[in-house]
């Protein structure tokens, strides 16, 4: 199976729990219905994210820099979330986020800013610069499958309990 930039997909590493949503109603859609943005510029976290949100039925749009990003959501009006590397080169996170927010149709988009910055404000810079929520890496998945849960509309994504 190939991502839509024809990058190879594999499975996300297992963390042993059987993860379940938290939100009444995650889980009504299949796959087609939901579909996620991941601007990711680091290969092997973009194919685990891609991986880890296929297993939870939701198909994916994988790009590789804020540039990339912008033109998928130029090109499209399906996507129904964002998740968000901030450290990439040429257009950062930050920057990628405040286009976007520029852009009217997608004022509500939720975006979802994943990285490595853990420092002390980086939520705070996250969500100035037009993030919805902040999860730093290394991702733990049911934080991220929780904020995911908090963004999502009922009937956005299936299934209710994953099993790993």
């Amino acid at each position: 199976m190939t991502s839509q930039e024809g990058e190879p997909r594999s499975g996300a590493a297992h963390d042993g729990a059987a993860l379940t949503a938290l939100r009444p109603g995650f889980g009504g859609r299949a796959a087609a219905d939901t579909l996620a943005l991941v601007v990711e510029d680091d290969y092997g976290s973009r194919v685990a994210l891609t991986a880890l949100l296929e297993r939870i039925k939701v198909a994916v749009v994988a790009a590789d820099s804020g540039h990339a990003g912008l033109d998928v959501l130029a090109q499209r009006n399906d996507i129904a979330f964002v998740l968000m590397d901030i450290m990439m080169p040429i257009m950062d996170g930050y920057d990628t986020m405040r286009a976007v927010r520029k852009l009217p149709r997608y004022a509500d988009l939720p975006i979802i800013a994943v990285t490595a910055k853990d420092g002390a404000g980086e939520r705070e810079r996250c969500i100035e610069a037009g993030a919805s929520d902040y999860i730093p890496k290394p991702i733990n998945t049911p934080e991220l499958l929780t904020a995911l849960a908090a963004w999502m509309t009922p009937g956005d994504a299936a299934p209710t309990k994953i099993e790993w």
